[in-house]
């Protein structure tokens, strides 16, 4: 699964480098910033003193995911209440300042890195909010379709 890397970090070959916020997967805390380089062979993760590889070998799928929410907000209208209150006075005023529901969407990409645990039936993933280096993802996807060996992917019916 993962190995900790206790030598100082040697470079050499270093395909990509990026940061994102770690959502879940890795034994470290959720949304802190989490470095990634692409090495040939493996996927490094760093978070202050802690590091852990993944071989490639390992990785079955990376993809991005979009998760599209729709929050509903409380908004009171500072402009119905003036409009309401010109029109019909004081009652008028609470009327038209009333909280109305108002729906927000909000859109969040995912990372997913879906890769085999120790055991041949042990699928994990690793999730990374890409928000602010949604470019950097797409570079690990484009180097992950490109250099993919599918033979290690394994479908159970």
């Amino acid at each position: 699964m993962f190995g900790k890397r206790k030598d100082k970090k040697d470079l050499t070959n270093l395909s990509i480098y990026t940061a994102f916020h770690h959502v879940s997967g890795l034994p470290i805390v959720e949304e802190c910033l989490c470095e990634v380089f692409s090495f040939p062979d493996r996927l490094d993760f760093k978070y202050g003193t802690t590091e852990i590889t993944l071989s490639k070998s390992k990785i079955t799928d990376m993809t991005i995911k979009t998760d599209t929410e729709i929050q509903t907000q409380a908004v009171s209208s500072i402009g119905g209440a003036v409009s309401g209150a010109i029109l019909f006075g004081a009652l008028g005023a609470i009327i038209g300042g009333r909280a109305k529901n108002k729906k927000v969407k909000s859109t969040t990409n995912y990372l997913i890195i879906t890769y085999w645990g120790d055991s041949e039936n042990d699928l994990k993933f690793i999730v990374f909010d890409t928000k602010n280096n949604p470019p950097s993802a797409y570079k690990l996807i484009k180097e992950f379709q490109n250099n993919s060996n599918l033979s290690n992917i394994k479908i159970t019916l």
